[in-house]
């Protein structure tokens, strides 16, 4: 059924709202010529609700800033990769993820999803528009700088020959928050926001909203790495703290890192060298393509035009 949408402009910056049914639409944000209405962000609200609950734990003016980050943060992409190409749907690759998705917040299948995803007054088709986006950049960023990852192969080699030796190894169950600051933010306010949302809705979920980093998706969760996998700089900052807490923000090309030692443990070796070999090889391609995606979209960030209204 038609709608009639009535448009009053009130400014020559497209400040405008209108009535649409019984509410007002709204505009909220302007990156170039896209325009964010508060429908926008609402559902954005509701997306990030569904899928981290922990977040009805924060002050209701810090969800609509992270909503409103979020969907700039999405929009700038979205920008940026259609003026190359357009964004199609992989539909495996959306589906292994949407279910990754679920999964991670204790959903069982497909149509329980859907029947959540109602709750918040969201569809499944917003959400897999959302994934194609990321995963538009992610091919995009791989295409435009997988030439430029420098692996230094014969060091790596050498590492694991040197590991293969030792008895022991120290290995270490690490989450990472790769976050960058904007012109208008200072790294200690960066930090005091990051630390008071882990203090209150815990190291995951504020992953999913600060990281810029693909381990995001996962809670920054990292995995299992050996000491002497990591570079000296991380290493030191790691010796200081004990498990559970965090690290000071290490900097990184374009941003900062924040880790959290998870878990640690000192293990017998058994090391088949290839195993590993190929394991630190796409450690250090993944590690060096997220230093590219952070510096790019920072340089695309700055070079936008953000109008918030």
């Amino acid at each position: 059924m038609k709608k009639n949408i009535v448009i009053i402009i009130i400014s020559i910056f497209f400040c405008f709202k209108f009535s649409f049914v019984n509410s007002e639409i709204f505009i909220k944000a302007k990156i170039d010529n896209q325009i964010l209405t508060n429908y926008d962000i609402n559902n954005e609200k509701n997306y990030l609700l569904a899928l981290n609950p922990n977040l009805r734990n924060l002050s209701e003016k810090d969800i609509d800033r992270y909503a409103m980050d979020s969907l700039i943060n999405e929009n700038i992409k979205k920008i940026e990769i259609e003026k190359k190409f357009e964004i199609l749907q992989n539909k495996d690759i959306i589906k292994k993820i949407i279910a990754d998705l679920y999964s991670g917040i204790g959903i069982s299948g497909i149509n329980e999803f859907k029947d959540h995803l109602k709750n918040y007054n969201i569809d499944l088709e917003l959400v897999e528009n959302k994934i194609s986006i990321e995963v538009a950049w992610n091919d995009y960023i791989f295409n435009k700088f997988n030439r430029s990852v420098v692996i230094d192969e014969g060091k790596i080699r050498n590492k694991i020959k040197e590991l293969s030796k030792k008895n022991k190894v120290e290995n270490i169950l690490l989450s990472e928050i790769i976050f960058t600051i904007n012109e208008n933010e200072n790294l200690e306010n960066k930090l005091d926001k990051i630390k008071n949302s882990i203090d209150k809705i815990g190291f995951e979920e504020t992953a999913k909203i600060y990281s810029v980093s693909e381990s995001k998706k996962n809670g920054g969760k990292i995995g299992w790495v050996y000491k002497t996998q990591l570079s000296n700089k991380i290493s030191k900052q790691i010796e200081k703290v004990n498990v559970g807490e965090l690290t000071n923000a290490i900097t990184t090309p374009g941003g900062f890192i924040l880790l959290k030692v998870v878990d640690r443990k000192n293990e017998l070796l058994e090391i088949n060298e290839d195993d590993q070999f190929n394991k630190a090889v796409n450690f250090e391609k993944n590690r060096q393509l997220t230093m590219y995606s952070t510096l790019y979209y920072k340089r695309v960030y700055n070079k936008s035009v953000i109008n918030e209204f």
